[in-house]
Parts: C-alpha cells; sequence; structure tokens
C-alpha cells in the first residue's frame, strides 16, 4: 500500500493508491502520517510533495511551512519516503500531460515557485534548489520573505503576499481584484516579471500556469500572453505555449511518479 502527499502552504492533501483525495489544513506532518499509518498499517511507501527545499529525501526548509531539517525516515524506520520538491513533482505530471519533455510549469499560490523539464530531464540543481523563482529580487517591501529576504518577487506576485500587504496597510483585502490599484500593478508586473525569466532561461516548448491564484483569476493567462512579448527573449517566444494546468492536483499526480 502506498501513500501519496501533497503539502503545500495552506492546505495538505492526501491519497491512498487510488482512493479518493483527502485535504485536510492546519496539520503537523508527524502527527498526520501518524494518524494515516495507525489506520492503514499495511502502508509502506509514501512519496511526499513538499512546498519548500528538499535534498535527499530530507526537508530542509520552506518560506510558507514551519519545519526545517525533518528527516521523516528517522520517526518512522520501516516506511521507505521519497520527497520532492511541489513544483518538480508538479512539471512531472506536466510533462506526461502535455507529452512535452521541454517544459516549464509556473505556479502561483500560497507562494510562487517554478518547476523546469529542459530536454526531457528534470532541472534539480546542486542542492536541489533549482526553480525557486519566488525568491529573485524584484523590489523592496517593507517586511520579509519566509526566506529572510525584503526583496523577493513572492512578497509582491503571491497569495501571502496579498495577505502580508493587507496586515502591513491595515486593511480589509484577501483576492487579487480587491487590492489598491498600486499594489494590483506589481502584482502583475511580478508575475510578467517571473514568467519572462523562465521563458528567456530556459526556452520552453510549454509554460503552463497553474495554483490557487491562477485558478481564481484565469484572466492571468490572457494577459501574460499579451503582455509577455514587452519582457522575454523574442526568438523563444516563437510557438511557445501558455497554457493553463488543467490537471486538478498536478504536485500530487507527480509524486506519484516518481519511483518507489
Amino acid at each position: 500500500m502506498n501513500l501519496y502527499i501533497d503539502m503545500g502552504g495552506t492546505y495538505t492533501r492526501y491519497q491512498i493508491d487510488n482512493d479518493n483525495m483527502v485535504v485536510v489544513k492546519d496539520r503537523d506532518i508527524i502527527s498526520l502520517l501518524s494518524d494515516i499509518i495507525k489506520k492503514y498499517p499495511q502502508i509502506k511507501q509514501v512519496n511526499i510533495s513538499f512546498a519548500g527545499q528538499v535534498k535527499d529525501n530530507i526537508i530542509l526548509s520552506a518560506p510558507n511551512i514551519n519545519i526545517k531539517n525533518l528527516d521523516l525516515h528517522s520517526y518512522f524506520p520501516n516506511i521507505k519516503f521519497r520527497v520532492e520538491n511541489d513544483l518538480n513533482c508538479a512539471v512531472l505530471a506536466e510533462s506526461n500531460y502535455w507529452k512535452s519533455g521541454d517544459i516549464v510549469a509556473l505556479y502561483i499560490g500560497t507562494g510562487i515557485g517554478a518547476g523546469v523539464i529542459s530536454g526531457g530531464r528534470l532541472i534539480n540543481g546542486f542542492s536541489n534548489g533549482a526553480g525557486e523563482i519566488g525568491h529573485i529580487p524584484f523590489r523592496q517591501a517593507p517586511f520579509l520573505c519566509g526566506c529572510g529576504k525584503d526583496n523577493c518577487v513572492e512578497l509582491f506576485s503571491s497569495g501571502s503576499a496579498i495577505l502580508k500587504w493587507a496586515e502591513y496597510l491595515n486593511m480589509d483585502f484577501k483576492t487579487l481584484e480587491e487590492l489598491p490599484p498600486n499594489l494590483y500593478n506589481q502584482f502583475l508586473e511580478g508575475i510578467l516579471y517571473s514568467t519572462s525569466i523562465l521563458i528567456t532561461l530556459f526556452n520552453p516548448q510549454i509554460l503552463v500556469l497553474g495554483g490557487g491564484v491562477i485558478e481564481k483569476n484565469s484572466f492571468l493567462i490572457d494577459y501574460i500572453q499579451d503582455n509577455i512579448s514587452q519582457y522575454a527573449f523574442g526568438s523563444n517566444l516563437k510557438d511557445l505555449e501558455i497554457v493553463q494546468t488543467k490537471l486538478d492536483n498536478a504536485s500530487l499526480e507527480g509524486c506519484k511518479l516518481f519511483k518507489k
């Protein structure tokens, strides 16, 4: 029996083999695993898609989740774990769906991140940190990102950014359309900026946009298509497809694709 988990900045989703997906909120990963394994002692393999930095199946850190240097195998020694960054999982699922070996998945939800497959190979980076597009410098904010910096694009163009700006300005807005005009424009610019960097650096055949913010604001797809030529390297835009994900939970589906 296999357990698949997608642990994001807001929600955690899990599925046992092909059973129905379960969604929980504000659950500690150790207590959640303990409860599931106690209920299903037949579980021998756990694959996890995690919204943060992962290396060698160790969760190193996360900007939007309070976890550092966590080795799950030390808590559950009889279980085999495969832990991977959530966007790496997502781009594997997107690659499988779109049948493309040159594809970038840009997901905007609680945070903003990317997964890249180029020439049929997943781009991991030396310490498995490739694709952290949310933490490129954009402009200075009056508060800190979860990574410790104050100039990340994630501070302007993500779900968590909306809530942080509302708290800082002592205003009551929770959605993109409720943002004051200056913040709304910065949000859009940050998305174009992030998208253009990915297109310019990786020259994908397909750019897939997903995540909660995209799902609730699908007009962003058209906005990017209409304005990206002002930002990205022109030659890399030729024959590029910019699409919205068709998958309900690409990160969860992607973590199923990793070999045991």
